[in-house]
Formats: C-alpha cells, structure tokens, sequence
C-alpha cells in the first residue's frame, strides 16, 4: 500500500478509536422523533418511498415543510429493517462514517497540499478529527445528516480538484453525483458552490475555464435541488413563527440587539474551537443571553470576525491557505450564524463540524511556519492528544438520555429545555417502572426541581408547567394534580390539554361527573383529543 494510503488509514483507525467508547451506547436526545418514534423509519424499507418525498420530521408531526433531508433517514430505516430498536447499529455505523470521513479528508488533504511537507496535511486531518465538538455529530445516531453531507462533500471537492489537475468527463460527473448525495443528506452542503472555485483558485493553477466547466455540473445539481425540495415541501420555512425557546434571537428587541446577540453567539463559537472544554446539546433560551453591541464580547466579536473576514479575503487572493482557512469556516458558518437570517436553533455544538476543518487548516499552517520541524511535532501532538482526551471523556454523557440530560444540566444551566427535558425524562421513567422502588422518591424530587427550575428560567414556557402535572398523576397526587391544572386552564381558558388532563385528574380521584364535564371541553376546543 502507498504510504499516503497508510497514513490515510492510520487517521481512520484514530478516528475509530476516538469513538470506541459509543459502540454500546442507546438512543439519546433526537433519535426519537428521525428513528424510533418515526412511524415511516420504523417502517423499514417500506417506509423509504414516502422518506424521498416528505419533510425530515414528517413521520414525527405529519408537518410537511421547512427541512428536508431524506438520505440519513433512508440509512436509519435500513438499519430498522436489519435491526429493530437495536442502537448498537446505529452508533456502529456512524463510528465508520467518522473513520471513513478520516480516510477522505487525509487523501484530499494530501491532494491539496501536495508541494508542501506532508506533515501539514496529516497534522490538519488529525487534529479535526480529534477536536471535541464533534462529539455530538459522531456520538449522537441522529446527526447522521451532518456526517454524510460533510462527507460526501469532502469526496464532492475530491472529484472537483482531479478535474482541475487533469480534466476528464468522470471526475465531473462524480463531483456531480457527490454533491446531491450531500444536498440530500444535509442543506449545509450548498455553500460548496462557493468553496469549489475558492479551493481551486488557492490550490490549483486551472484556469477560470477549467474551474467553471467544473461548476457546470455543480450549478445544474443545486438547481435540480432547489426545484425537488421546492416542490417536496408545502413550505420552506417551519409552521408558524420561530419559538423563543428555539432561537434567543427571537427575544432581541430591534435588528441591532439582534445582530450583536449574533456576534455573541459568533465569540462562543470561537471559544469552542480554541477551548472546547465545556459541551452542550443544548443552548436554548435563555442560555444565551440577548445583548447590544454596548456588551464588550458582542462588539470585540463584530470587530474579530469583520477582520478576519477582510484579512482572509485579501489573502485569497494571493492564493493564501490561512485566507482559504479563515474564509472556508466563516462561509460554513454562514447559513448557522443568525446573522444574515434567523435559524431554529441559538447555537449548537454540530454546527462546528465541517466549518472547524478551515480554522484546524489555518492554525496548523500558521504553527508550521512559525515552528522548527520538532517544535511543530511537539505542539500538534500536545494539541492531539488534549483534544483526544476531551472527546474520549465526552463521549459517556452521550450514553442515553438520562446521562446527557444530567451532564448538560450542568453544563448549560440557564438552558430552560434542558432542565425541562431532564425532568420530562425522570417523570417518564418514573411511569414506565424503570426506576428502583428505593429511588423513585429522589428521581421524583429531582423532576419537580428541574420544572420549577425551567418555569424560573422561562415563565410562559408551556412544557414544564404541563411536566409538573404530569408528574402529579404519575405520583397519583391526584389533589395536586387537579390543583395545578385548574390554575393551568384559569391562565388560559382555551388551553384544551389542560382541560384533557384536569379530567383526568378528577378520574383519578373518582370524580367522574367531573371528569367528563372537563374531558367534553376539552374535546370541544380540540376534537383531535378524542382520537
């Protein structure tokens, strides 16, 4: 085997290792509404033909707008085919992804650094693979989109960069397959008709006709893409408007809190790259706090990132790969940062993913200049095995539920979901018998104080409020449990569930006149309760 190749699978064999310790982790977070509470997923392969044209959550909501991704959820309803509720494939799975992305970002690393010290290609591949933040992408079945849109655009720019070098019709047409792989793995991919002539121009002397005969194919695919998700979805963007505690953002009083919330958000992001030392699933409201650009964070972000993006596209042009770095992980960025639109979602770790490979580029070109041959070892090897040692111990909050939800408890405390979500998740194990006789009373205690503590954080938030209720009826304090529902239903006389469950309270208590009193007002504010 050439010595490329060796090195190619030594980075795949690291990236298995990394995460070795998921192999016999469960489900976790949402790998319940993309695979074991998909209805279509858990269909198997009778459920695929109606994944290519239906929205990514649709078997969840019945919804049919805003994302579509059908690729990984064709993947999750194979693996249901072959192994019904068996996890363990899941993560088997997404473990060779990851090795094999490893394999692919090596070989097109060397390709794009083949005049320089192949030191720098290999340190560039190791440390990305390694970094942290990617524990969620790897360890998390769900975000299988994530690993199969950066990997096939990995292969996209492959193909892209072989054409440059030596024009052939086959490179084209598989960039060209590639690139709708990634479309339909993930919408993230379509920054690619920026980056593949960007990367041609800094990595290769073709000429602007070689590098537009490549974005032909390119161009056709992300039209061909644009019209199948266009007519896919009823809609483009999600039903109704964006909810606070999906995106902070929402909360921000005029365009300029908003955007220097955005520049906030953007400086966290940068902490995560250089000291990812504290993770979350999570960053919902109001973890992330709404400022102005009076907020030095906010202001010295704006400046940093404005900077860096003028510096990188000076550089560009002077065909520089820090430039290429700096420029390839801010239009990663692009689509996620709050700052051109508003997304779903405040800040996620995955979002880092593939735009971190053009910020590990840049720092690992910027130490091989600036270090003697054994210096730079030293450094991107300390560098290694800090960022390996943080995703080895990351990796267990991952294991279910109840442990990321613990972890990220603590680890975003002012996130009202997650406490919400840790408390939901007690409540539920608590009804399903899943917890030791001796214990339930703490597991108990513990799911009131995480309410109490999301209904702190985030008043009008609706979940936790019901959650309290809930537990009530699983604890059959069936007095509390009318008690808090009549307060539910006076704040909102038109809050149908509350009804629903105020009868079932009063069952509880074997009122049932009054149950059926509340059960019919229920049903009449919504008849799909008496479905």
């Amino acid at each position: 085997m050439p010595p490329r190749s060796w090195r190619a699978l030594a980075c795949a064999c690291i990236a298995a290792l990394l995460y070795a310790n998921t192999l016999h982790h469960g489900y976790a977070l949402d790998d319940y509404p993309t695979i074991y509470g998909n209805r279509f997923t858990m269909a198997g392969v009778r459920g695929i033909p109606t994944l290519l044209h239906t929205a990514y959550w649709y078997g969840l909501d019945g919804l049919n707008d805003w994302l579509y991704r059908p690729l990984s959820l064709v993947t999750f309803a194979l693996e249901w085919q072959v192994a019904p509720h068996s996890p363990a494939l899941g993560h088997a799975v997404n473990v060779a992804l990851y090795a094999l992305t490893g394999f692919v970002l090596f070989r097109l690393l060397r390709g794009l650094f083949r005049d320089t010290d192949i030191r720098v290609p290999l340190a560039i591949a190791l440390l990305w693979i390694a970094h942290p933040t990617h524990t969620e992408v790897v360890a998390n079945i769900k975000s299988r989109d994530e690993l199969l849109g950066f990997l096939f655009s990995l292969l996209t720019l492959q193909a892209s960069l072989r054409y440059a070098l030596e024009p052939r019709r086959r490179p084209l047409l598989t960039a060209a397959l590639w690139y709708a792989l990634a479309l339909l793995s993930k919408e993230s991919p379509i920054v690619l008709v920026a980056v593949i002539p960007m990367t041609l121009y800094v990595f290769t002397t073709a000429t602007a006709r070689r590098i537009a005969a490549v974005m032909v194919p390119i161009a056709m695919v992300t039209g061909g893409y644009l019209v199948v998700r266009g007519t896919v979805l009823t809609s483009l963007a999600g039903s109704g408007p964006i909810a606070l505690i999906d995106n902070s953002l929402v909360a921000a009083p005029d365009l300029s809190h908003r955007l220097a919330t955005a520049f906030y958000v953007g400086a966290q992001y940068v902490r995560l790259l250089f000291f990812p030392l504290v993770l979350s699933s999570d960053y919902s409201y109001p973890q992330v706090p709404v400022v102005g650009f009076d907020n030095p964070v906010a202001l010295g972000s704006l400046v940093l990132h404005v900077a860096l993006f003028a510096w990188g596209s000076v550089r560009l042009w002077k065909r520089d790969t820090v430039g290429y770095g700096i420029l390839f992980y801010l239009l990663g960025m692009a689509l996620v940062a709050n700052v051109l639109f508003l997304t779903h979602s405040t800040m996620a770790d995955r979002f880092l993913y593939a735009p971190s490979l053009g910020v590990v580029m840049a720092v690992v070109v910027v130490l091989h200049r600036a270090l003697g041959r054994i210096t730079f070892a030293g450094v991107v090897m300390a560098l290694l095995l800090a960022g390996a040692a943080r995703t080895w111990t990351r990796n267990p909050d991952w294991r279910n539920d109840t442990t990321i939800f613990e972890a990220d408890a603590r680890h975003a405390p002012n996130s009202a979901r997650v406490h919400f979500l840790r408390g939901n998740h007690l409540v539920q194990e608590l009804k399903a018998r899943h917890v030791a006789l001796d214990s339930a009373q703490a597991v108990y205690a513990t799911a009131m104080a995480e309410f109490r503590r999301a209904i702190a954080l985030y008043p009008t938030y609706p979940e936790p409020h019901m959650g309290i209720g809930d537990a009530y009826l699983a604890a059959q304090d069936y007095p509390a449990a009318v008690a808090w529902y009549r307060e539910l239903t006076r704040r909102n006389p038109r809050f149908a569930v509350g009804y629903y469950f105020l009868g079932v309270a009063f069952d509880g208590l074997g009122a049932h006149d009054s149950a059926a009193v509340y059960r019919a007002r229920a049903m009449a504010l919504d008849p799909s309760l008496g479905k």
